[in-house]
């Protein structure tokens, strides 16, 4: 009768026994570093040319004369509030405006699809964009990745 009992208990030990030498063993795995965190860099900044699109041209640069325009692509810290500064600008048709753009601390875009300006701008730094305004009406301004976030504009060529 002890025999009887003792068997199911051997055949069990042992079991359990070749589970735990098949799943353990060896030594213990190195601990893992700590990688320091860092954002992706940010898109690489492409270098307008200066073409000749529907509603005005455009290059990137150095100031090529006419009117000064300073734009501050905002993003103050922590706060979730993205914006122009300012965010409603107004131009005449044959003007010639040189903006530059200063972004806080993030990468932004100073965007209008419908006359071909797309301008990119690093965190912390600023661009310059020489553009002649050649087509009349009001065109929605756009920073692309922060446009969900409500950071967009109008502008209106008279």
């Amino acid at each position: 009768m002890v025999r009887r009992r003792l068997l199911p208990m051997a055949v069990v030990t042992s079991i359990v026994s070749i589970i735990l030498v098949a799943c353990g063993g060896g030594a213990a795995p190195a601990p893992a570093t700590a990688q320091p965190a860092s954002p992706p860099p940010p898109p690489p900044a492409a270098t307008p040319t200066a073409p000749a699109v529907p509603g005005g041209s455009g290059s990137s640069g150095a100031s090529t004369g006419g009117t000064q325009f300073e734009v501050t692509l905002a993003d103050p810290a922590g706060s979730g509030s993205y914006e122009f500064k300012p965010d409603n600008l107004t131009f005449k048709v044959g003007e010639t405006v040189t903006f530059t753009f200063n972004a806080q601390t993030e990468f932004h875009t100073f965007t209008v699809d419908d006359l071909g300006i797309d301008e990119p701008v690093d965190g912390g730094s600023s661009s310059t964009l020489t553009f002649t305004f050649d087509k009349a009406g009001t065109f929605e301004l756009i920073c692309i990745p922060h446009e969900a976030l409500g950071m967009v504009g109008t502008i209106t060529v008279q």
